[in-house]
């Protein structure tokens, strides 16, 4: 029986970028930066020779993991929202377009764009896609004022 949600985890390129942006810009504080050896790390992710640098994040009631393959690592291009098994974080803002040129003076990159939502329980919303350094998807999220 499951007893409790532990965290979400990104697989990431670079480390150093993805904790600079997450802390930084996001408002998540690091807990720790790791490295992970040994056979176990391979018995658990089903990839050989594994060898992994690990950081654990903790923000807006949230815990997320990034994992850094530092041997094993597979080259490719992030995946796009419509592939399966594609995920994103969702962030409320209270100003989406402000938040939005922020991050994209950081580094971030545009996946979509801002876009009114017009349909569904957040209707009259504003939302929009962009990716973080590492291409994780972030959807930003301006609720409309109640």
């Amino acid at each position: 029986m499951i007893t409790g949600f532990n965290h979400t985890s990104f697989t990431v390129t670079d480390m150093n970028k993805s904790v600079e942006f997450w802390t930084k810009l996001l408002g998540f504080k690091a807990a720790s930066v790791s490295p992970r050896q040994g056979i176990w790390q391979e018995e658990v992710t089903g990839i050989a020779g594994a060898s992994l640098m690990v950081a654990h994040l903790y923000g807006h009631g949230h815990h997320i993991e990034f994992i850094q393959y530092l041997d094993g690592a597979i080259k490719g291009a992030p995946p796009q929202p419509a592939q399966t098994a594609a995920a994103h974080v969702c962030l409320e803002t209270d100003d989406i377009r402000k938040t939005w040129s922020e991050l994209m003076a950081a580094g971030a990159t545009p996946q979509g764009q801002i876009a009114d939502v017009s349909t569904g329980p957040v209707s009259g919303c504003y939302a929009g896609y962009l990716r973080d350094p590492n291409g994780i998807i972030i959807e930003l999220l301006e609720m409309k004022p109640s």
